[in-house]
C-alpha cells in the first residue's frame, strides 16, 4: 500500500495526556518521514506541540464552542485532504473527512498503560515498525525519537531568565513540581520540602521548583527556609521552556503531572510520586524513571475501596522513600556507578 502523503492525527485536550501521546507522531514521523502530519489538540494542551518540527499544521478543537466555532473547526479541517487518519480519542473525525485509512471505531486494547494504549491504535491501525509481514509494533515503553517540545528561543530564554537570579550554571540543576492541575495528585508541600532540603545538603545542586503560576504558593510553601540555591520559577517559565529545564536536568521529582510526563518523554531521570492515581496506567517502567508510592490495601484509609473520582491519600509515601529512589538516579551516572 502507498505510503500517506497527508496524516491527521486527533490527539486530547489536557496537557499530561497530550504528552502521552506525542510517542505516537514521533513514531508516524519515523515511519512515514516525508508525510505532511496534521493534529487536533485542545486548547489547553496546544503549546506541547508547538515547536514540533514534525507537525506541518496545528487545528484547535475547544469542546465547549460555540455552534459557529464547531463549524468553523469544521471549515479548518476540511482545508486539506488526509490520507490516514489516527484519532485517538475515537470522535466522529475520521469519518467527516473522507480518509481511506483510518483508526479503528471499536478497538480491543491490550495493555493497561495509557503511553503505550495510544501506541497500541498504530498496530490497529495496521502500522508495523518492522518490514512487511513482521509481527512487531510500536508499542510497550519503546524508547522512540525525540519529541521537539522546545526551540533554541527558548533555550536563549531560559539563560537569560536563570542569570537574572544569579544561576550560572547551564545543566544539573534538580527539577521540582510540588504540583499539578488535581488537588488529589499533590503529595504535601512539606514533605517535598523535606526532600529538598536533603537533596541540597548532599548534592550541593541548584534546585528549581516549577510549575503553573497558580502553583507558585506550593512552591513557596516548599521553598520556606531554604537556602538561596533552591530557586521558585513557577508562573517564570512557559511550557516550552519548561521542557528545556527538563532536558538539561539531573533529576526531575514529580507528582503524576505534565512534568512527570515530560521528564520520562525528554529521557532525564525521574521521580514520579503516585497516590490516587493508577501508577500503572500513568506511571513508566524504565531504568531512568522510578515510581514513589506505598501500597493502598495497608493504608487505614480503605480509599481504594472508593469510586476513583473521591481518592486522595497517599497512604503514608514517606520522605525517606522519594529519597532513596532519588539518590538510586542520581548514583547512575556517577563514575563509581558505571562498569569498567
Amino acid at each position: 500500500m502507498k505510503n500517506p502523503e497527508s496524516i491527521l492525527v486527533v490527539t486530547l485536550s489536557n496537557i499530561g495526556d497530550v504528552i502521552l501521546t506525542t510517542p505516537v507522531m514521533a513514531a508516524l514521523r519515523l515511519k512515514f518521514p516525508d508525510a505532511k502530519m496534521t493534529v487536533v489538540v485542545g486548547p489547553k494542551a496546544k503549546p506541547v506541540l508547538e515547536k514540533s518540527g514534525d507537525i506541518s499544521r496545528i487545528i484547535v478543537y475547544d469542546k465547549k464552542a460555540t455552534l459557529p466555532g464547531k463549524v468553523a473547526f469544521l471549515r479548518e479541517l476540511w482545508k486539506d485532504r488526509y490520507d490516514m487518519v489516527v484519532d485517538l480519542r475515537n470522535t466522529a473525525i475520521p469519518f467527516l473527512v473522507f480518509a481511506r485509512r483510518r483508526s479503528p471505531l471499536f478497538r480491543a486494547y491490550t495493555k493497561i498503560n495509557m503511553r503505550e494504549r495510544h501506541l497500541e491504535v498504530l498496530r490497529m491501525a495496521g502500522i508495523r515498525n518492522g518490514a512487511k509481514g513482521e509481527e512487531t509494533f510500536f508499542s510497550g515503553n519503546t524508547r522512540l525519537p525525540n519529541f521537539q517540545f522546545f526551540s533554541s528561543a527558548d533555550e536563549l530564554s531560559v539563560f537569560s531568565k536563570l542569570g537574572s537570579i544569579g544561576v550560572q550554571g547551564k545543566s544539573g540543576w534538580i527539577l521540582v513540581a510540588p504540583g499539578a492541575a488535581s488537588e488529589r495528585k499533590r503529595w504535601p508541600p512539606e514533605l517535598f520540602r523535606e526532600v529538598v532540603r536533603n537533596l541540597v545538603l548532599r548534592t550541593r545542586k541548584d534546585v528549581f521548583l516549577v510549575g503553573s503560576r497558580d502553583e507558585r504558593p506550593i512552591a513557596e510553601v516548599v521553598a520556606r527556609g531554604m537556602p538561596a540555591s533552591v530557586k521558585i520559577l513557577s508562573g517564570e517559565t512557559s511550557l516550552s521552556e519548561t521542557a528545556f529545564l527538563v532536558s538539561k536536568a539531573s533529576l526531575v521529582i514529580s507528582n503524576d503531572s505534565a512534568i512527570m510526563h515530560l521528564g520520562f518523554e525528554i529521557k532525564t531521570p525521574t521521580v514520579g510520586i503516585f497516590g490516587p492515581t493508577d501508577h500503572e496506567k500513568y506511571g513508566h517502567v524504565h531504568p531512568s524513571f522510578r515510581i514513589a508510592r506505598e501500597n493502598p490495601t495497608q493504608c487505614h484509609c480503605n480509599s481504594h475501596r472508593l469510586p476513583y473520582a473521591e481518592r486522595s491519600c497517599f497512604h503514608g509515601l514517606t520522605p525517606e522513600k522519594v529519597l532513596c529512589l532519588c539518590n538510586e538516579l542520581l548514583n547512575r551516572d556517577t563514575p563509581a556507578a558505571r562498569p569498567s
